[in-house]
C-alpha cells in the first residue's frame, strides 16, 4: 500500500534494532507535517517519529475535516479525513522500520479528535493515545470497539485557559473513557490552546514509560 498522506519523519536519534516504537503526530486546524515535528526532539530518542498532513486544505494550512462548530463535526468530510488517517496508518509498516506492537500517536486539537477516532474504533492499532487539547465529537457516530478499549493507555491533556475548545469538552472525554475503561492518565494545565512545557514533559515520561 502506498502513503497516501504528505508527511515527513525523524529517525530514531538513538536507535535499538528495528523495528521501532513509532509516534504519529496529528497537527491542528490550519497547521501542517511540520508543525509538531519538532516535538521529536523533546521525546524519547528511541522513537521513530512520523508527522502527517491532513488532507484537506484550508485558509492556512491544512483540515483533517470540515469544521461546523466546536463540538461538532461535518459527517462526509470526516469520514473522508479518517479514511485516509486510517489506511495511512495500515501501510506505515511497509514503508519505515515501524513496530506495530509500539505505535502510538499524539494529536492536537483536530489531530486529537482523529486519534481519538482512531483509539475507539481500532483500539488494538494504537500501543498508547496522546489527546492534547481535543474533544469526542457530540454528532460522531463511530463503531466503538468497547472491548479492545479496557485498558488501553491514554494520556488526556488541555489548558484550563483554552478560549477555543473548552475545558469543559476535555473534561466531558475524561468521563467518557473512565467509563470506557481505559487506562487513563488525565492533566490540566494553566495554558491556552498550545502545548505547554509542563504538559510536554509529562507527556513525554509518559510515552517514556510504555514504549519499551
Amino acid at each position: 500500500m502506498l502513503l497516501n498522506l504528505q508527511h515527513v519523519v525523524r529517525p530514531p536519534r538513538s536507535a535499538g534494532p528495528a523495528p521501532h516504537p513509532t509516534l504519529l503526530l496529528l497537527h491542528g486546524l490550519g497547521a501542517d507535517e511540520n508543525d509538531l515535528i519538532e516535538l521529536a526532539g523533546e521525546l524519547d530518542p528511541g522513537l521513530f517519529v512520523v508527522s502527517a498532513r491532513a488532507p484537506f486544505r484550508y485558509v492556512i494550512g491544512y483540515a483533517w475535516y470540515s469544521l461546523e462548530s466546536i463540538g461538532e463535526v461535518e459527517p462526509k468530510t470526516f469520514a473522508t479525513g479518517f479514511a485516509r488517517l486510517s489506511q495511512f496508518v495500515d501501510a506505515l509498516p511497509a514503508a519505515y522500520p515501524v513496530d506495530p506492537r509500539r505505535f502510538f500517536t499524539l494529536g492536537f486539537s483536530q489531530g486529537a479528535v482523529m486519534a481519538s477516532a482512531l483509539l475507539l474504533t481500532r483500539p488494538s492499532v494504537v500501543a498508547g493515545s496522546i489527546l492534547l487539547s481535543g474533544y469526542l465529537p457530540d454528532n460522531l457516530r463511530l463503531n466503538v470497539d468497547a472491548a479492545g478499549l479496557v485498558g488501553r493507555p491514554v494520556f488526556l491533556g488541555h489548558g484550563a485557559q483554552d478560549p477555543l475548545i473548552s475545558v469543559d469538552l476535555a473534561r466531558k472525554m475524561r468521563d467518557y473513557l473512565v467509563r470506557a475503561g481505559v487506562d487513563l492518565t488525565y492533566r490540566e494545565y494553566a495554558i491556552v490552546h498550545t502545548i505547554g512545557p509542563e504538559e510536554l514533559s509529562d507527556l513525554a515520561a509518559w510515552l517514556g514509560n510504555r514504549m519499551h
